[in-house]
């Protein structure tokens, strides 16, 4: 078994920082178990500037390369892979890693549709490697004492979760206003972290979605305070679905993001004897925490292991957490807590709210994990070339 895992950084902009923080966040705690010895991005000033900033904490500095398939070829002794790429290259990159043996780990979502999530986990099988998708919202102290509370039954036999994001948001946001490099809007980019959030809380897989999704604006504006300077998005800016899960739950979820004058929201669990909010503690009906009394009673009620599995060397920065778990499982150590197989059920629920709008009709899960309805992939499919 390896002393150390040897990682290859993929995409070096955005979401790359945040990797290169965990790691940092690892390094400054004596964790030093793995070294970065590549960075690789289309735009050779990102790359090495994300070579530069690795060398600051970990003293060696990564080989910089602008081609994938040349990283692969060149770095023999790469183990890993870590993948911060547009949502439209992750099979491009995932794939051809995989194949050359190495272990990945990837940004959410797993694959702009669902065939191109299948091909990476075909790869990932056929090459006996793992494959971790970077779900990273679930591992906060938060999140974890509320899954914790709804274990121990603080608000009694799960019923409904409601899920509310209503506002305005009119500035531009680069590629993630284009369907083909992001696979869709807010309901994508940020909900495939809350279809995580809704999975890893209720304890069980959705069966069914109905839902309706629209882009009632479908423009940005470089001055968005006055409407000027227009620029013409393809993705949708509104999505209200109903949910059904398995035991009876239903979840409502509705993000909406073009709604002038003040928007709204919540995030709400309720049970037979309680609510529980995704934000702020439970009240039931003998019982009441609020946030931080709750995190307090979650975490004293860990025993040391469990408290190293969920906070290793006590970090709570959820990047460093999930690469630490990473690593650990590369050296066998371990086990993966979202593989590729959670990520793609993650967005399987992006996908079947928006087919569900595409067709107007309620879509099962199964048949959207299997790839049966694609109306709204389908063009996304074609224009990439994804089979």
């Amino acid at each position: 078994m390896a002393d150390k895992v040897r990682i290859g950084m993929i995409g070096c902009g955005g979401m790359a920082g945040a990797h290169r923080d965990g790691y940092r966040v690892l390094w400054e705690h004596e964790y030093h178990d793995f070294e970065i010895i590549a960075a690789c991005d289309v735009d050779v000033n990102r790359a090495q500037n994300m070579a530069n900033s690795v060398a600051e904490f970990q003293g060696s500095q990564p080989n910089v390369y602008t081609d994938v398939e040349e990283m692969l070829d060149k770095e023999p002794a790469l183990d890993a892979v870590d993948i911060c790429t547009l949502h439209s290259m992750h099979h491009v990159v995932a794939v051809p890693s995989l194949k050359a043996g190495k272990h990945v780990t990837i940004e959410k979502p797993l694959g702009i549709t669902m065939r191109a999530c299948h091909q990476i986990l075909n790869a990932a099988k056929e090459n006996d490697r793992l494959l971790q998708v970077a779900e990273n919202y679930r591992r906060s102290p938060n999140e974890r004492a509320t899954q914790w509370a709804i274990r121990q039954g603080k608000i009694g036999e799960l019923r409904i979760l409601f899920w509310i994001d209503v506002g305005e948001s009119l500035g531009p946001w680069g590629w993630r206003d284009d369907k083909f490099a992001s696979g869709g809007g807010w309901a994508m980019d940020g909900g495939v972290h809350f279809t995580d959030l809704m999975r890893f809380h209720l304890g069980c897989e959705a069966e069914e979605v109905y839902a309706i999704s629209k882009a009632y604006h479908p423009y940005r504006y470089h001055k968005p305070d006055t409407l000027e300077d227009p620029i013409e998005v393809t993705n949708e800016d509104t999505v209200i679905a109903v949910i059904k899960f398995e035991h009876g739950i239903t979840a409502q979820w509705t993000i909406a993001r073009m709604c002038p004058g003040g928007g709204f929201g919540g995030r709400a669990l309720y049970g037979s004897k309680g609510r529980m909010s995704l934000s702020g503690g439970f009240k039931s009906r003998d019982e009441e925490m609020n946030m931080d009394q709750l995190r307090e009673a979650y975490l004293a009620s860990l025993s040391d292991a469990e408290r190293e599995r969920w906070f290793p060397r006590g970090i709570t920065n959820t990047v460093a957490t999930e690469l630490h778990e990473f690593i650990e499982a590369v050296l066998g150590r371990g086990k993966l807590e979202i593989d590729g197989n959670e990520g793609m059920k993650d967005v399987a629920l992006c996908f079947a709210a928006y087919e569900s709008g595409a067709t107007g009709q309620a879509v099962k899960m199964s048949d959207i994990e299997a790839c049966k309805i694609e109306v709204y992939q389908g063009e996304i499919n074609d224009a990439l070339g994804i089979t």
